[in-house]
């Protein structure tokens, strides 16, 4: 970290952590956790929901999305997805609230008070690739000089027939096209960060060296949104 740069408290301590910096109409969200792919628990997505929920009435209008180690220099990955064996538990009963659960996260990504970025490093597969997907704009950390570090952007569980319902089968046919989403849905592909921006997936590179002190969402490249009025109280959508 550079001298004087705002260090990142941690908002929620679970399997998967968040941790959170914010300033004036601004806000950045890290995922941690102790192995390092951020798997999206049921606990984890309720945490994300009421911060996203206290973020959007509170004022804040800039919105980033990362792994904590792209912000601290300790990690390299975005989210290996939902925990397996929890989808795997799931029968007719608990898994409409489980994905549900997942839908207002990635609804509120792409609310249209904000903008949202996520910056997506290392391994972002299934349910993680739909949420990094769901920002509205996003950027791919590149690897390194040794090669390490670089995208794997992948939804792998689809072959194993598990989907998490988080609103992935809508927005990358949305963003990608068609062909485009049938390349990791049905051809299983996996794309480094070079692949995805000729995609479409990703809008830009996100070096390595950027998220070394630098806060993303305090750059002039982004986040220069109108301020609309709050949400209706009760009220969740786009």
């Amino acid at each position: 970290m550079k001298p004087g740069f705002q260090r990142p408290e941690t908002w929620y301590e679970g399997r998967t952590s968040l941790d959170l910096m914010r300033g004036e109409a601004w806000a950045w969200i890290g995922l941690r956790s102790g192995d390092g792919l951020h798997r999206l628990h049921s606990d984890l997505l309720v945490a994300l929901d009421r911060l996203l929920v206290e973020l959007r009435w509170t004022g804040v209008r800039r919105l980033a999305l990362s792994g904590s180690g792209w912000m601290t220099g300790q990690g390299r990955h975005f989210s290996a997805g939902a925990d397996l064996h929890e989808v795997g538990a799931l029968d007719a009963r608990t898994a409409e609230p489980f994905a549900r659960r997942g839908q207002r996260i990635m609804d509120h990504l792409l609310w249209r008070g904000w903008q949202s970025l996520t910056v997506i490093s290392g391994v972002a597969m299934g349910g993680g690739c739909d949420l990094a997907l769901h920002g509205q704009e996003r950027w791919a950390v590149a690897a390194d000089g040794a090669g390490k570090g670089g995208l794997r952007l992948a939804h792998p569980a689809a072959k194993h027939g598990i989907l998490t319902g988080f609103g992935g089968t809508v927005r990358l046919p949305e963003i990608l096209g068609r062909e485009g989403a049938d390349r990791l849905f049905r051809g299983f592909e996996t794309w480094d960060e070079g692949t995805a921006q000729q995609a479409g997936a990703v809008h830009r590179m996100a070096p390595l060296a950027h998220g070394r002190g630098t806060a993303p969402m305090l750059s002039p490249r982004w986040g220069r949104c109108h301020a609309p009025r709050p949400p209706p109280r009760g009220v969740h959508g786009r």
